[in-house]
């Protein structure tokens, strides 16, 4: 039988960013393994799902017990399927979770077997977004403390102009 206590870290990861790194960090402190799950089905005009993994596996790739995996459909559909119940959340602010309240409403209704487990960023990288990330690349801006090193030159071609 298997004991290990393992989680879910799910998003567009559009792109992959340090404060999605802090997140699964701090995972990995709690949980065994922390399977980062990227949504194919985003409804937002994402960049392609393999490029998209890449990044994660690239600034994940000091850290043992992270597996990546592309999904599609819904969220707790997955988990069921992968036999994971622990569903990882990032809060950066009150907006967030003001968010996630009603996003742990509509997961719970899905699988009510689903358990969230939120994790509040630092001062560091509570300002990140992949929406900033994105708008600093299309401008040529400085992407420094925002994406890892490893992942710099895939931003800059993917966003970048």
């Amino acid at each position: 039988m298997n004991n290990k206590k393992i989680a879910i870290f799910a998003g567009s990861f559009d792109p992959f960013t340090l404060g999605h790194v802090e997140v699964v960090s701090a995972a990995r402190e709690v949980f065994d393994e922390v399977l980062v799950a990227v949504a194919n089905d985003t409804g937002k005009n994402t960049k392609p799902i393999e490029a998209r993994c890449e990044m994660v596996k690239l600034s994940l790739q000091n850290i043992s017990g992270i597996t990546v995996k592309p999904f599609s459909g819904l969220l707790t559909d997955f988990a069921k399927k992968e036999g994971i119940s622990h569903i990882i959340r990032g809060l950066r602010d009150a907006n967030d979770f003001a968010n996630e309240q009603n996003l742990a409403a509509v997961y719970k209704s899905q699988n009510p077997q689903i358990s969230l487990i939120y994790f509040i960023t630092s001062h560091k990288t509570k300002y990140i977004s992949s929406t900033i990330v994105r708008e600093l690349a299309r401008l040529n801006g400085n992407l420094d403390g925002y994406v890892a090193q490893e992942i710099l030159p895939i931003v800059k071609k993917l966003y970048g102009v």
